[in-house]
């Protein structure tokens, strides 16, 4: 099993965007997660990223941290 945890975000069109990122279990770097998944967005859509609705950080099936589309406003601005 992987050590590290996977990030998920659903945008507001319905694309999923799941990718394991490089931080640990106990300081979940969200703002790395963002990055990461608009950037796949980019890259699988030749489009630019429309909001993300809502995120989590999970581990072996387990969530870690679920984040609101206000909270990752937030941290992503």
């Amino acid at each position: 099993m992987s050590t590290s945890p996977t990030f998920v975000a659903r945008f507001v069109d319905g694309e999923m965007m799941r990718m394991t990122t490089h931080t640990q279990l106990n300081k979940l770097d969200i703002a790395c997660g963002v990055r990461l998944a608009r950037h796949a967005y980019r890259s699988r859509t030749k489009r630019e990223p429309p909001t993300i609705e809502c995120a989590r950080f999970e581990h072996n099936g387990t969530t870690l941290a679920e984040y609101t589309a206000e909270q990752i406003a937030e941290i992503a601005s």
